[in-house]
């Protein structure tokens, strides 16, 4: 596979890991992506419930982050001194 390709495709992964991680901890997120996914009360359309999904989302990244802050700092170091190994 192609370097951009395989770049694509694990951002992607990422961000899918990073959801179902925020998923499975916040209720809120939990919340929005059941009413995106089954159709909510039937009378938002799909753009208003992916944008309230996208508000769920931020706003818990952002509590999630605050609370955890020196663990989100220890993470983010450690991930890209992986990175900064790996293309070494």
């Amino acid at each position: 596979m192609k370097f951009g390709i395989r770049q694509a495709v694990a951002s992607a992964a990422v961000f899918v890991a990073i959801l179902l991680t925020l998923v499975s901890v916040d209720e809120r997120v939990r919340d929005r992506v059941n009413d995106l996914f089954s159709g909510g009360n039937g009378l938002a359309p799909w753009g208003a419930r992916a944008a309230d999904l996208g508000d769920a989302l931020t706003s818990a990244v952002r509590h999630q982050s605050i609370e955890n802050a020196p663990l989100l700092i220890f993470g983010t170091v450690g991930a890209v001194l992986v990175m900064f190994m790996l293309r070494t």
